[in-house]
């Protein structure tokens, strides 16, 4: 991509298409011009183990109490941003499934709902990002609720920079191209 090539060979007009302009003028001007998908990537809520939940499967680990609470608590936060999601998009796991309508709850305008296969935890975070996109999800505020490490990976494969998220937590992004996506906002389930 010629941005890229724009930004390693430093100013000059030699690495940009647009004359009479520097190669970071003209890397602003083109920057702008990809396109984002704006996503709210989160970790499903406090889970106990499947032994403390009475459950064979990992599969079928519900939410704590605590991790109800904390879903809600964080979209009553977003709200204040500014930041409703258009769809929340989960993993079939019971406790991401569980995460995702307790946020839903916590929002006056209820977003649609839908499992999300790919947010099972079985794909890299760059497949992940690669099958958003081949699925067409740019438009709106797409919210993912997952599992580590695959958010963290997800997260960390958009802005460059390693990321890990605890329960509960997220993070909202403009996503664009891989390490080049721009943190809006990230949330801990402690913050007050």
């Amino acid at each position: 991509m010629w941005f890229l090539r724009a930004l390693r060979a430093g100013t000059g007009n030699a690495a940009s298409p647009h004359r009479g302009m520097t190669s970071d003028e003209s890397f602003q001007v083109r920057f702008d011009t990809i396109p984002t998908m704006r996503l709210i990537i989160m970790r499903h809520g406090q889970s106990p183990s499947a032994a403390e939940a009475g459950v064979k499967t990992d599969h079928d680990r519900p939410l704590a109490p605590e991790g109800r609470e904390d879903a809600r608590r964080q979209a009553g936060r977003l709200t204040a941003k500014g930041y409703v999601p258009d769809v929340i998009l989960h993993s079939p796991l019971t406790r991401a499934k569980q995460t995702a309508y307790e946020v839903r709850k916590g929002f006056a305008d209820k977003p649609r709902i839908e499992e999300y296969e790919p947010l099972s935890n079985q794909l890299r975070g760059e497949d992940l990002f690669s099958r958003l996109k081949d699925d067409g999800r740019r438009a709106g505020l797409t919210m993912l609720v997952g599992h580590m490490p695959q958010v963290g990976e997800l997260a960390g494969h958009l802005t460059g920079v390693s990321m890990g998220f605890e329960p509960a937590g997220l993070v909202v992004l403009e996503a664009s191209e891989p390490g080049l996506s721009r943190v809006l906002l990230e949330l801990t389930p402690s913050e007050a």
